[in-house]
């Protein structure tokens, strides 16, 4: 281990440390109030969830005698939790010793670390604890652990917020200077006009003459003192211009987080899933040090986790297959990430077999996600990106273990509620490079503020290419679509009002007019998208959209602008992607012939039964429900359905043989279905491939979103 290594782990055990005092802290008062009494079910499962973070974060610093204390605590909460007796004192004394057996592990008597030439204090406990070296000096303080203090997320995301309201009240002001300078420059027409009056007045007399001098004097007393007030709104303007920047900025760095706590998860993850799969894998990391917003950490790591196990799963070759090809025998893969202006990049690359291009065009043509004659006028480029789309999964089931089983479009749909983009490159038979370009915060964003239907929609501009002009004479055919070329390529032009449903599109092009197009680009896809009027670049704060607005497509949040009224954040990748699925051959039904799809849930326990029927009501489907197996076969040979989320454990016919009989019936075969259990072993996963789920849900990290976006995708 590197000296820098050393610094980063007596670093997180410092962490550790603290965090591990509050969970015992929190566990110590709930079993406090357990045995006087006045607790029940609730401080045991919280006792439980307590237990289970310690044991994961005594995991992550490999402080192993920890993390066994905390698994038997674990286990003894379980089991209080799921007995039907109160727990008795013998059971409650037996946590209480395991929670001190865990403090004396965390902080060493003082003698015995005087002995060690140490100081009292939980890092270097902590160290002893794991079996390290002694050293003959104590442990280096973290760099700028002296100036530092715990803060409450929640209390920095009320203060992001505040920080959003000045925002807003920045661009109330400009907005208000503007009105300033419009006043202005009318009284100095209005000044100007009466000059001109007056002059030619001077000879109906004097006194009509000094009667107009003293109103064109006032007029000039407004003008200056209008003058006046425009020159200090812009000083104003230009003060809380720098105070808000400044205060953005220092509360965004107090939020922002060094990727490598995302990254040192996983060369372990790649490790373990490179041997489960029989591959020679070296995973080489860098950027670490790039500093991004919490709220982005906490959703990048789902589609990088996807990326690198889908380069162990399908790009990496066998050791003796790239020995044969030349190649060294350790595949290596890539994970680096760096800055590029306000976007975070992340750069997932292996030096795999690379993706053959031919064969996601002949995948997509026989899934019917691209017309045969379409797929073959695609470019390169264009067929690559396919990958992205719903349905390509080369996957054979969702499950959470490998990239939860779905294709790619996982990765595309994560970034996108993230507003960024994903692109790849590839290079048959010598691998392939997947870039992320996120924003470094999602709190605020840059936005170009378009006009569209007498409405005012906000594109974040790391998806805007450029903003042009076209006429009649710039526009073409590619593909059956009006377009227009940029460069050497056709792009697709279309209306954004009528991809929005925003009343009748645009009216067609003129001859000699020419009409504002902004060009929109979302990982290798680009479109030119017809505008009313593209207004100017703003920085706005993004506001999350209720329930269940929150689920509509295109849009991915709400501001306020500086007038005071509110605009949409559209989100670039669902736009392009509605236009670009519009050039495929499917027709969609009228909206009157359209009916919700039917799901058949199927379930022995009456609560989850309930829960789940709620969770798909509210969404929008039509729910049936059956109590097992065989009260399902006979709906299905009865109804029709159009996806079954079944149980696994159930009386007469299990979920396994409901599947396996779902899929020997020729008019069902092809029906989704949707494994929901709380049996996570390997087998039981493998059992559910074999018998033909497109699915696999565990109960333990049962995520009703999760479910949805499932169920959404297989239908």
């Amino acid at each position: 281990m590197t000296e820098t290594q050393d610094q980063v782990l007596a670093h997180l055990r410092a962490i550790f440390a603290v965090e591990a005092q509050e969970h015992l802290q929190a566990i110590n008062q709930h079993l406090l109030a357990l045995e006087q009494g006045s607790a029940g079910q609730e401080a045991l499962a919280e006792m439980f969830r307590e237990a289970h973070s310690l044991k994961g974060a005594a995991r992550s610093v490999n402080l192993t005698e920890v993390e066994a204390r905390a698994h038997e605590l674990e286990d003894l909460f379980a089991r209080m939790r799921d007995s039907a007796v109160a727990p008795g004192p013998r059971t409650i004394q037996d946590a209480y010793t395991t929670l001190d057996v865990i403090d004396r592990l965390l902080h060493p008597p003082a003698q015995a670390q005087a002995q060690a030439g140490g100081e009292p204090g939980p890092a270097r406990a902590v160290e002893e604890t794991a079996g390290a070296p002694e050293p003959a000096a104590p442990a280096p303080r973290p760099a700028g652990a002296e100036g530092t203090i715990r803060v409450a997320t929640e209390k920095l995301d009320a203060l992001m917020a505040e920080v959003g309201e000045l925002l807003a009240t920045r661009a109330g002001a400009e907005q208000r200077l503007a009105d300033a300078r419009a006043i202005e420059d009318m009284l100095a027409g209005w000044d100007s006009e009466w000059r001109r009056l007056a002059g030619h007045r001077r000879g109906d007399g004097e006194a009509a003459a000094e009667a107009l001098q003293r109103v064109g004097g006032r007029l000039r007393g407004v003008r200056a003192a209008v003058a006046g007030l425009r020159r200090s709104l812009e000083a104003d303007s230009r003060r809380m211009a720098q105070v808000v920047s400044d205060l953005q900025d220092d509360v965004r760095r107090s939020r922002m987080l060094p990727i490598s706590t995302v990254f040192e998860a996983f060369p372990r993850m790649v490790r373990d899933l490179a041997r489960d799969r029989g591959r020679e894998v070296e995973l080489v990391t860098g950027g670490g040090s790039t500093e991004v917003d919490r709220s982005v950490l906490e959703h990048v790591k789902d589609p990088i986790t996807h990326l690198l196990r889908n380069c162990v799963d399908h790009g990496v070759e066998p050791a003796e297959v790239r020995v044969a090809a030349g190649k060294p025998r350790v595949a290596t893969i890539g994970l680096r990430a760096r800055q590029r202006g306000d976007l975070l990049v992340i750069e997932v690359a292996d030096d795999g077999a690379g993706i053959d291009v031919d064969r996601v065009r002949a995948t997509a043509i026989s899934k019917g996600l691209v017309p045969a004659g379409r797929a073959e006028e695609l470019s390169e480029r264009q067929a690559v990106s396919l990958v992205f789309r719903s349905g390509l999964s080369t996957s054979p089931v969702v499950t959470d273990l490998s990239g939860r089983g779905v294709g790619l479009d996982v990765v595309g749909e994560a970034v996108a509620r993230l507003r960024g983009s994903v692109s790849v490159q590839t290079r048959l038979g010598e691998g392939t490079t997947f870039t992320l370009s996120l924003p470094l915060s999602v709190s605020t964003v840059t936005c170009l503020l378009v006009e569209v239907g007498g409405e005012m929609l906000a594109l974040p501009a790391s998806a805007v290419e450029r903003v042009l002009r076209v006429g009649t004479d710039d526009v073409g055919w590619a593909q059956g679509r009006e377009a227009i070329r940029i460069g050497d390529e056709p792009v697709v032009l279309a209306s954004l009002a009528d991809v929005l449903g925003l009343g009748p599109a645009e009216q067609a092009l003129e001859p000699g007019a020419r009409r504002p197009v902004v060009v929109v680009e979302a990982g290798q896809q680009r479109v030119a998208f017809l505008v009313d009027r593209a207004a100017h670049m703003q920085e706005v704060v993004t506001k999350t959209l209720p329930e269940p607005l929150y689920r509509v497509r295109q849009l991915a949040g709400a501001t306020i602008q500086g007038s005071g009224a509110g605009a949409l954040i559209l989100n670039a990748a669902e736009l392009v992607a509605s236009v670009d699925q519009a050039t495929g051959a499917s027709i969609t039904a009228p909206a009157e012939e359209r009916r919700s799809p039917t799901i058949l849930v199927v379930e022995d326990a009456i609560t989850t039964r309930t829960l789940e029927k709620n969770i798909l009501e509210a969404a929008g489907y039509q729910v049936r429900v059956a109590a097992d197996g065989a009260e399902a076969w006979a709906l299905l040979e009865s109804e029709r359905c159009d996806l079954v989320v079944s149980d696994i454990e159930m009386p007469q016919v299990d979920g396994f043989q409901l599947t396996a009989r779902i899929r020997g019936d020729q008019r069902l075969r092809d029906l989704p279905i949707v494994l929901v259990t709380s049996r996570d072993a390997r087998e039981d996963r493998e059992r559910g491939v074999q018998a033909g789920a497109d699915a696999y849900v565990v109960k333990g990290g049962f995520d009703q979103e999760w479910l949805l976006e499932t169920i959404r995708r297989l239908l």
